[in-house]
C-alpha cells in the first residue's frame, strides 16, 4: 500500500475529517429534519438536503474544511434558484445548516450573498449561535459589490469587520480578475480567496498565468483554494502552481445528506 503524506488527499490528523469520515458525518445527520417553521416556507420547499464537500490543505491537512452545500429538487439550475431566493429565505437556511453540523467535527465553510450581509440582526443572530472559530463565511458572489450603492457597500464592510471581531474567517469565492480592484480598494484581507471550477478550467493547460493568479490573488487573502479538481493531475498542478488547497470531484467520493422534508 502507499504511505500517506501530508500532500495527499487521504491524510488525516486529529481534528480535520478525512473523506471516509466525512462521508460517516453525513450518515450521523441524515435522519435531521428541517423545523417545521422552514418546511412550510414555500421559498425553500425544493430544498431537500445537504451536501458536504471536503477542502483539501497541501501542507497541513489540519486546516482541512468541509462546505455545506444545499441539495435542491427543482427544474431551476442551482445559481438559478438561489438567486431568486428572498434575503430573509436565505438567512433561515444559513442558520439552519449550521445548527445540523455544528455538533460535528472539524470546521465548516457556508456561502453568504452580499445582500445577506446588508442586514445588521442577521449579522448579530450569526454571532449570537456561537461557535465562530469553527464557521468559515464564503461570500458566494463578490462580484455583486461592483453593483452596490456607495452606502451598501459600507455596511458589508462594516458586517465583515463585525463578523471577523467575533471571531469568524471570511473567504472570497469564485473571485474574477476583473473583481479584485474593487475588493482592493477596500483595504480588507480576506482568509482565503476560492478560484472558480471554470477559471481553474480555462488555465489549466496554462500554468504560468494561472500560478500569476495565484499570486494576485495572495495579496488580498492569505490562502488560496482552487475548486475544479478533478483528477490527479489537476491535483499536482494547483500544488505546483502555489494554491493551498484543492476542491473538486478528485475529493468528493458521493456525500449526500438526506434531510428528507417531511
Amino acid at each position: 500500500s502507499t504511505q500517506k503524506t501530508a500532500a495527499s488527499p487521504g491524510y488525516r490528523t486529529h481534528g480535520a475529517p478525512s473523506i471516509t469520515e466525512t462521508m460517516n458525518m453525513s450518515r450521523k445527520i441524515e435522519n435531521v429534519r428541517f423545523p417545521s417553521e422552514m418546511s412550510h416556507h414555500r421559498e425553500l420547499s425544493p430544498v431537500c438536503g445537504i451536501r458536504l464537500e471536503m477542502i483539501h490543505f497541501f501542507a497541513d491537512s489540519v486546516s482541512n474544511v468541509t462546505e455545506v452545500l444545499s441539495q435542491i429538487q427543482t427544474k431551476l439550475s442551482p445559481d438559478a434558484f438561489f438567486r431568486h431566493l428572498s434575503v430573509q429565505a436565505k438567512q433561515q437556511l444559513f442558520l439552519w445548516q449550521i445548527q445540523q453540523v455544528i455538533a460535528l467535527p472539524g470546521r465548516f465553510s457556508l456561502n453568504m450573498s452580499l445582500n445577506m450581509m446588508t442586514q445588521p440582526a442577521f449579522i448579530q443572530a450569526l454571532i449570537a449561535q456561537g461557535r465562530p472559530t469553527r464557521i468559515i463565511i464564503e461570500i458566494q458572489d463578490p462580484g455583486n459589490m461592483l453593483h452596490l450603492a456607495r452606502d451598501e457597500r459600507q455596511i458589508v464592510l462594516a458586517a465583515i469587520r463585525t463578523l471577523y471581531r467575533a471571531g469568524f474567517k471570511v473567504w472570497l469565492d469564485d473571485l474574477y480578475p476583473h473583481q479584485v480592484p474593487i475588493w482592493q480598494r477596500t483595504g480588507m484581507r480576506f482568509d482565503a480567496i476560492k478560484i472558480s471550477s471554470e477559471l481553474f478550467h480555462q488555465l489549466r493547460t496554462a500554468e504560468p498565468q494561472l500560478a500569476a493568479l495565484i499570486a494576485r490573488y495572495r495579496e488580498m487573502g492569505e490562502r488560496v483554494v482552487i475548486e475544479g479538481v478533478e483528477t490527479g493531475q489537476d491535483y499536482a498542478l494547483s500544488r505546483d502552481s502555489g494554491a493551498d488547497a484543492v476542491q473538486g470531484f478528485l475529493l468528493r467520493d458521493p456525500l449526500p445528506i438526506a434531510h428528507h422534508l417531511s
